[in-house]
């Protein structure tokens, strides 16, 4: 018996000598045990019991004696299936833990017209071809020439880049917001009835909140987990919403 190998998937050394012994005997008492194994009655009994705590040996009582038989040598496959088992749901646990550790979650607010504008240049130029701005429209403000003369020259960046665009708007503003990017082919708008957030813009792992007025604010979240739920709302009520 490769008493190192069973070291290695983490038996004792005793429970080596008592398993060993116990295979080779077959049933038996305690004592032949302890003389196979070279071992003291209490450490053999001490040993079997925790044998017995892993499934591989079993006993019956005969004449108030207890007697002892090995399991099945298969049974230590099914203890390093178990042992398997519980490692990847702790490597799973750490890997959870380790990547959200890594990953970035903050809050940051910007005040005032030149900090939005600055935030939005920031993201503007961090697009690639291909990526997405999706955006839940502001409403009154649109009924202001600020916002829309501030937003329609923003999407007008995004056409020569190629940027999925897309928005969705209150119905009460069609008209404003038709004339807004009426001259603007690459964004997509669609129109719907029931109430949504507003001013709310996706990208890149982002959730930016705005708010217009007389002191333009957006709070910028980078959250991945945020940004996907957000992200899931936007897409179904994309499908709800009409051109």
């Amino acid at each position: 018996m490769n008493v190192a190998l069973f070291k290695e998937i983490g038996f004792t050394e005793r429970e080596i000598k008592v398993y060993a012994a116990l295979i080779e005997i077959g049933q038996s008492t305690a004592g032949p045990i302890a003389g196979k194994a070279g071992l003291s009655h209490t450490k053999v009994y001490e040993t079997l019991d925790r044998l017995i705590h892993k499934g591989l040996v079993s006993y019956t009582i005969l004449s108030k004696t207890k007697h002892f038989q090995a399991g099945d040598p298969k049974e230590i496959l099914n203890i390093l299936d178990e042992r398997k088992r519980k490692i990847l749901a702790e490597i799973e646990e750490l890997e959870l833990k380790n990547r959200f550790a890594k990953e970035k979650q903050d809050t940051a607010v910007h005040e005032g017209y030149n900090a939005v504008n600055a935030l939005f240049n920031r993201i503007t130029q961090g697009l690639r071809k291909n990526d997405y701005y999706y955006a839940f429209a502001l409403k009154q403000d649109y009924k202001d020439p600020a916002a829309p003369l501030f937003f329609t020259n923003l999407h007008r960046k995004f056409v020569d880049k190629k940027i999925n665009d897309r928005a969705i708007a209150h119905e009460d503003i069609r008209k404003d917001i038709k004339l807004a990017y009426a001259d603007n082919t690459n964004i997509k708008l669609r129109f719907i009835r029931r109430s949504t957030p507003l001013g709310i813009v996706l990208v890149k792992n982002k959730v930016i909140q705005l708010t217009w007025g007389d002191l333009p604010t957006a709070i910028e979240i980078t959250s991945k987990q945020i940004h996907k739920q957000y992200l899931t709302f936007f897409e179904e009520l994309w499908q709800e919403a009409r051109e």
